[in-house]
């Protein structure tokens, strides 16, 4: 089944872009760290954050982490006041380690190796737990980042298409990665809420996505921000390379250096004329401005993330409820693949048939329900400070909405993990053959999602 660092600083503001990290706004302090309101394992007493956790504050622009380091990050380098973020592959942070130290083995895939304030792993089977530096990433775990809190994930670093992934405060994401039968490296990123910048290393025959709310993003190599807000906004800036974004519907245009790539909610994308020398205040503007939009219409906005999250809901929770009855099935193959087993295709035959058109209905609700779920979240501590208080057009109030979702956000987070784990399990036992007709025909449905399935 296929599946899915040479730093380049074309000028001082191309590296501003990449390092002030995804659109915040500079706070008073003369570091010009961005102001985070704007824009081996954790230890167990840690915070989690996330639909399982403690519900993040809304951050539009979902910059860079305040100054400090917040509890809950042992292991993490020291942050003193006013640190500015990592370093860009090839560069030095003051203080840093030198490069042939703090690389004395090499990274494995999907490692995190920054982690600042609350970082979060939610991963099937197991409760949420604080992840940081040294912890792995697998497929379609959700590393989620709290207030004022970064993360950053390699994978793969220094092969082509291996990344490096910067996470800003308040996002949360997964992905897959896989190298093919021709070795090439396929990765599909589903970005579910905040902000990220990419480093990706250039492709021979690969793969590099990110889906968002309503866009695609194909990548061939290159280092680019991508910033969304709750509403569905989008921006795409590249500091070198090109990015092709693929609107809903099929509309496209190309994020590069002095052209970037935005769309406003329920519109199609468009292309604007940036110099790269203004990028990063561009950026900071669009994120004002898109945060003081989401403030204006957070009513509206509110009631149709609600609609889409109560209307998913049962449809999900049904499909659910099959799969685990498949849970004898799934567990046994969580055993033999953690045991290190290596099945070939005509194993589980009758069980594979028997999972694959209940796993199909799940994922078709999941990734209805999943960008609701955390948008949601944010939205919540929006209203929590009186933002968006009004009446649903179902006559609830947005105040008793919100009080049924955070009591079961945790449990929806984590079936929708179970689910997510179930298709990891599901693709191991298909021992890299093609998931078959069945996924094949239908793969059009989930959107964005469909790119976990393509051949």
């Amino acid at each position: 089944m296929k599946v899915l660092r040479k730093c380049s600083i074309l000028a001082l503001a191309g590296a501003v872009l990449f390092l002030s990290g995804c659109g915040a706004r500079p706070g008073p302090s003369s570091s010009p760290v961005p102001e985070a309101a704007r824009g081996t394992e954790a230890p167990e007493a840690a915070p989690s954050s996330g639909p399982a956790g403690t519900a993040a504050s809304t951050a539009a622009g979902a910059g860079s982490a305040a100054a400090g380091q917040s509890p809950g990050t042992s292991g993490s380098p020291a942050a003193a006041p006013g640190a500015a973020a990592p370093a860009v592959p090839g560069q030095t942070s003051p203080g840093a380690p030198a490069p042939e130290t703090a690389r004395k083995a090499p990274r494995r895939i999907g490692e995190l190796v920054y982690a600042e304030g609350t970082v979060t792993l939610h991963r099937g089977g197991a409760a949420p737990r604080p992840a940081d530096i040294g912890q792995v990433v697998e497929n379609f775990d959700v590393l989620q980042t709290g207030p004022k809190s970064r993360a950053t994930l390699e994978l793969d670093p220094g092969s082509p298409g291996g990344a490096e992934i910067r996470l800003a405060e308040n996002t949360a994401f997964y992905y897959e990665s896989a190298l093919s039968d021709d070795e090439t490296r396929r990765t599909v990123l589903q970005l579910l809420a905040g902000s990220v910048a990419v480093k990706v290393e250039k492709l021979a025959d690969g793969q590099f996505k990110v889906g968002t709310d309503s866009a695609v993003l194909g990548v061939r190599g290159t280092t680019f921000i991508v910033n969304t807000i709750p509403d569905g906004a989008l921006l795409v800036t590249c500091a070198e390379g090109r990015v092709e974004v693929t609107g809903g519907s099929g509309e496209r245009g190309y994020a590069q250096p002095g052209r970037i790539v935005s769309q406003k909610a329920g519109e199609s994308i468009r292309e604007d004329l940036v110099a790269l020398e203004t990028l990063a205040d561009f950026r900071v503007a669009w994120v004002d401005d898109g945060q003081k939009s989401l403030e204006a219409r957070a009513p509206r906005v509110i009631a149709g993330l609600a609609g889409r999250y109560t209307e998913a809901l049962p449809a999900f929770e049904a499909a659910y409820a099959k799969l685990k009855a498949q849970g004898t099935v799934l567990g046994a193959w969580a055993v033999a693949r953690e045991a290190g087993g290596e099945p070939k295709f005509t194993d589980w035959i009758p069980e594979k048939k028997a999972v694959a058109p209940v796993l199909f209905d799940c994922l078709a609700a999941l990734f209805k329900l999943e960008r609701p779920l955390f948008r949601l979240q944010e939205l919540s501590a929006l209203h929590d400070r009186g933002v968006g208080a009004g009446t649903l057009p179902d006559g609830r109030t947005t105040a008793a909405f919100f009080g049924a979702y955070r009591a079961e956000a945790p449990g929806v987070a984590d079936k929708l993990a179970y689910v997510r784990r179930s298709l990891l399990l599901f693709k191991w036992a298909s021992a890299g053959s093609p998931l078959g007709q069945f996924f094949g025909s239908k793969a059009e449905s989930l959107g964005s999602g469909g790119l976990f399935l393509e051949d």
